[in-house]
């Protein structure tokens, strides 16, 4: 599926469950930076029954509209966009500890100790969001990877499921920085490089979900439980 100009952009419906079925479609969205979409594309996304966008990206680092974006005048004032950062750049002590690991699994663990007032934002703006819902970042690899994991395992997605979705995005973003040299934040590696950090990557992030526990970490981070069961049942049919 595609809107025009979208950026690393994957519905996360047909995910296979544990236990049998897939996850519903057209509900939740993942994507890099939608700045990168054209009126066409924001026209279609309406179609498609977006109604919240849900940006996980440090506002107004990472959020001003740029020279090489495309001109979408209203286009794109249909959606109701949710600002919940999953970090604190300036907080000196994260990056000391999650610095030397930002936009690798082994910083999730330490990321979620650092702001569960944060990521408790983010639940709640999934679990409250009208129509369908698009999570993204800037490149819509590491940090709406780590929720979109959260969210599938939440949703009893089979674990080689989350792990392929979250290595489709990383390699789908370096494809685009490979394309685009000098467009965009991320470094392209080789295809050597790449096979290299996924295979260190996704082994990290299986670790990672074989000891996460979603419900139990939001409950903690306050989120209550009517928010937590429709986040559970978002992505499943009943």
């Amino acid at each position: 599926m595609t809107w025009d100009g979208a950026f690393n952009l994957r519905d996360l419906g047909g995910m296979p469950l544990v236990g049998g079925g897939v996850t519903r479609a057209g509900v939740v969205y993942r994507s890099g930076a939608p700045e990168w979409m054209t009126a066409l594309g924001w026209q279609q996304a309406q179609a498609a029954g977006l109604q919240t966008i849900v940006d996980l990206r440090n506002a107004p680092s990472e959020t001003a509209r740029l020279p090489h974006h495309p001109v979408v005048g209203d286009a794109a004032d249909f959606a109701r966009a949710v600002s919940t950062p999953t970090e604190d750049p300036d907080d000196e002590e994260f990056m000391r500890v999650c610095g030397p690991w930002l936009d690798h699994p082994r910083s999730y663990v330490d990321n979620l100790a650092f702001y569960p007032e944060k990521f408790a934002a983010v639940f709640e703006a999934l679990a409250g969001g009208d129509g369908a819902v698009l999570v993204q970042c800037s490149g819509g690899k590491d940090r709406t990877g780590m929720v979109v994991a959260m969210l599938l395992s939440l949703a009893g997605v089979e674990q080689d499921a989350i792990v392929a979705d979250y290595e489709a995005a990383f390699r789908t973003a370096n494809d685009f920085s490979r394309a685009n040299p000098g467009l965009t934040r991320n470094f392209a590696a080789t295809d050597e490089e790449l096979d290299e950090w996924m295979t260190e990557r996704t082994a990290a992030l299986r670790s990672w979900l074989i000891e996460l526990d979603v419900e139990l970490y939001l409950r903690n981070a306050g989120v209550d439980a009517v928010d937590i069961d429709r986040l559970r049942r978002i992505l499943v049919s009943d």
